[in-house]
């Protein structure tokens, strides 16, 4: 698993890097013919830049977590204008590959949370949406409260969803689904752990069910209390 790991994550590091690299050297000799194509070579030098950032802190947090070194600064902090920072710049990302992101935020709803976390925590569950399901499907995040207090990021895939007796394991590190696996589709089997440590480390809790349409749906309960939760 360890091997697997390695091997995956020197690909998905590898791709974006070729891709910048490619379209610099494009740049640097001349090498485009308008200026529509020359602001097109720099959009996808941005992209791929934030898609090895994401890689790379990726990798940080889940050796910092298989140390024991997650530390983590909780702030009492309103989630709907984080959760849009990050659409704006994963939007871009995922319309590339067809997928079409939607939000439903309340907009009053605040949360125990360290700022960084939630932002890897939310965009590791919309890179996973993308990577799993139909290229021309419908993306939904919502932020909402429930009941018992707690508030919820919801993240809703069109995907095939994932087996009962698997929905614990796909937490743990190197965990990857045979059928994933058998597709070809890259990955690493590190981005839901990092969701798991990441939302433990805030006091928060998170799960997948079955969606509405079949696919799958994260949600992530982080606390909404007045006083700081208790470590």
């Amino acid at each position: 698993l360890r091997t697997d790991f390695i091997s995956s994550v020197s690909h998905q590091l590898r791709t974006p890097l070729a891709q910048i690299r490619m379209f610099g050297e494009t740049l640097l000799l001349g090498r485009v013919r308008s200026e529509q194509e020359e602001r097109r070579s720099l959009e996808i030098i941005v992209k791929e830049a934030q898609r090895l950032t994401h890689q790379v802190d990726n990798v940080l947090h889940f050796s910092r977590a298989q140390r024991g070194e997650v530390a983590l600064s909780l702030q009492h902090t309103y989630l709907a204008p984080l959760i849009s920072e990050v659409l704006d710049g994963f939007c871009p990302l995922a319309e590339a590959q067809g997928c079409r992101v939607e939000a439903s935020l309340d907009e009053s709803l605040q949360a125990w949370i360290d700022p960084g976390a939630f932002r890897q925590i939310l965009l590791n569950l919309l890179e996973n949406a993308v990577k799993y399901g139909p290229p021309d499907q419908n993306i939904d995040v919502r932020l909402r409260e429930v009941p018992s207090g707690l508030v919820q990021l919801v993240v809703v895939d069109e995907g095939a969803g994932i087996p009962e007796d698997r929905r614990l394991a796909i937490f743990e590190p190197y965990s990857r689904l045979d059928r994933d696996r058998e597709s070809g589709v890259a990955g690493s089997g590190i981005g839901l752990a990092v969701v798991k440590e990441l939302a433990l480390g805030q006091g928060a809790t998170v799960r997948v069910a079955d969606s509405e349409s079949g696919g799958a749906k994260f949600i992530v309960a982080f606390d909404s209390r007045l006083v700081p939760p208790q470590a």
